[in-house]
């Protein structure tokens, strides 16, 4: 599971906290649900007037280059909210500000966020429906591919490049496409890749190293570095899991970033059997990536 953390947000009175219960009951608290977060303190510090918004613009924005978070946005109609402000009434709002922290949501999704994969805005005022729409927007974007996740979220923020994307995966072995490994533009730069750290596991278990020493399994010394766009791998073994890390210097999420991902999905799995873990060893890939952009 990909995404962990869920933010509802929204104006007072659109129904937060009652989908908060709803979710939790639905999912069995499989996931950690916030009732607001970054865009409440965003919201806020416009309608107060303060000088710190940007600092929470950019607050979201490093939660969803993460792709480890989901926001759920609710914005039921004006009227829907007046209704529930009536009924209920709230200690900080009154007809006037409510509306206009409903406006502020609105232009922060509808012209800032909206089209990121992992921004849900609801506009539904039944909770049944915003429940089984959240399920099901959970679901999808768990089972996505994180080059598509990637790529969509590049695409959609509606600049020619993000900074310090980030994208965990479970490796799956029996999924993986191996034809990638003859894409003509990156072939031998897969296979230069693969070699080095292939000769590098060997030296190091077999002690020619520097030290004159054999490593073991928990060995932090497979590393693989170049000045190329996959510039650094680091595979750790820990707790019975096999943990790689890659820094992409830059990727062209519309060119290149398929293939690398797909690429390096499978480098994990010849890790592993390089090292000689078990089979059925999990494997965790996390994917970073400096310069994530489309136009060179």
């Amino acid at each position: 599971m990909r995404f962990l953390n869920i933010n509802i947000e929204g104006p007072d009175c659109s129904g937060k906290t009652t989908l908060f219960n709803r979710l939790h009951q639905e999912t069995n608290f499989k996931y950690n649900i916030q009732d607001r977060s970054c865009m409440s303190m965003y919201v806020y510090s416009k309608l107060y007037e303060r000088e710190d918004s940007h600092f929470w613009f950019d607050k979201i924005l490093d939660d969803l280059k993460r792709l480890d978070t989901l926001y759920v946005v609710l914005l039921p109609k004006e009227e829907t909210i007046l209704n529930r402000l009536k009924d209920r009434g709230d200690e900080f709002q009154d007809e006037e500000s409510i509306l206009k922290v409903r406006s502020l949501f609105f232009n922060l999704v509808k012209c800032g966020f909206g089209h990121f994969p992992n921004v849900l805005m609801l506009e539904e005022d039944s909770l049944e429906k915003n429940v089984d729409l959240c399920l099901d927007f959970f679901n999808a974007l768990n089972d996505m591919p994180g080059q598509d996740l990637i790529k969509s979220l590049v695409i959609n923020s509606g600049r020619n490049e993000l900074v310090d994307v980030q994208c965990k995966e479970s490796v799956d072995v029996s999924n993986l496409d191996y034809t990638v490994l003859d894409f003509p533009q990156e072939k031998a730069y897969y296979e230069k890749i693969s070699s080095s750290l292939s000769n590098k596991i060997f030296k190091e278990f077999s002690g020619l190293n520097e030290y004159n020493v054999p490593q073991k399994h928990d060995t932090r010394r497979i590393i693989y570095t170049d000045n190329s766009c996959i510039s650094f791998i680091h595979a750790l073994f820990r707790q019975n899991e096999l943990n790689i890390s890659v820094t992409l210097r830059s990727s062209n999420v519309i060119k290149t970033l398929w293939a690398d991902y797909e690429f390096l999905k499978i480098l994990s799995v010849n890790i592993a059997e390089a090292m000689n873990l078990e089979l059925l060893t999990p494997i965790k890939l996390t994917v970073n990536i400096r310069s994530a952009h489309i136009v060179p």
